[in-house]
């Protein structure tokens, strides 16, 4: 493969990599999510993102609109959020 190929590949990947819509850490341990819409409770909105208020906040996932929450989760906001 020649480097412009993969070049362009590194490229055409990056922005959707960029935005993840899982969770993922803080520097302090906190979880962020992309915002795609009200964040739910316990995070609070900064940009494009939902951040966890404190470390223990439990785990949100990106709500699949038309689809149920799956089990051991409930809607909050545009999200699903874990029980404790």
């Amino acid at each position: 493969m020649t480097k412009f190929a993969l070049l362009a590949i590194v490229v055409m990947a990056t922005p959707a990599l960029a935005e993840n819509p899982y969770p993922t850490p803080t520097k302090d341990g906190r979880e962020r999510i992309q915002r795609t819409g009200v964040c739910p409770t316990g995070y609070v909105g900064k940009g494009d993102k939902c951040e966890a208020l404190h470390r223990d906040t439990p785990r949100a996932y990106p709500y699949i609109p038309g689809t149920a929450c799956p089990s051991g989760t409930f809607r909050s906001g545009d999200a699903c959020k874990a029980f404790r």
